[in-house]
This record gives C-alpha cells, sequence and structure tokens, in this order.
C-alpha cells in the first residue's frame, strides 16, 4: 500500500495546482497552499482524536461530494485486485 499510495494523489495535488494558478495564485503561492494544507490536515485526520466522520463533517462544503461514489468505485475496482497480484 504504501509504496504507491502517494500516486493515488499526486495527480490531485497537481491538478489543485494548476487551478490554484488559474484563480490567481502563483505556483509557489499554490504549492505552498497546498503543501502546507495537506500536513494540517493529515495531522487533524490522523491525531485530532475524532473519527474519521468528525474530521470530515468539519467543513461542510463538499465541491465533489456527489462525485465521491465515483472515486471510491474506482480504487474499489483497481486496488484490491493490484495488491492480489503483487502478493507474495
Amino acid at each position: 500500500m504504501s509504496a504507491m499510495l502517494p500516486t493515488y494523489f499526486w495527480f490531485q495535488w497537481q491538478e489543485l495546482e494548476t487551478i490554484g494558478e488559474k484563480i490567481g495564485l502563483t505556483e509557489d503561492e499554490a504549492k505552498k497552499v497546498i503543501s502546507s494544507t495537506l500536513k494540517k490536515a493529515i495531522k487533524l485526520y490522523f491525531k485530532s482524536g475524532l473519527s474519521p466522520a468528525e474530521v470530515i463533517d468539519l467543513i461542510p462544503v463538499k465541491p465533489i461530494g456527489e462525485n465521491e461514489g465515483q472515486i471510491k468505485a474506482i480504487y474499489q475496482e483497481k486496488l484490491p485486485a493490484l495488491f492480489e497480484k503483487i502478493r507474495p
């Protein structure tokens, strides 16, 4: 899981950086805000003592929430089969 895990997110961060630049941030600003936010979000999710559901509910606006099911379905479709193929 850990060896490939970043690949599940890198393209998303890259796309958010591109969008940040399109809405007026410099490349450096976009990179800094994404990096800082990710570090804080990871700390909140894993170290806050809140359940995943409680963390998710902290921000009521979810711009891609309607697509969450599709994203989860892609993970479920692709990843278990991949891990089975590489399992020793």
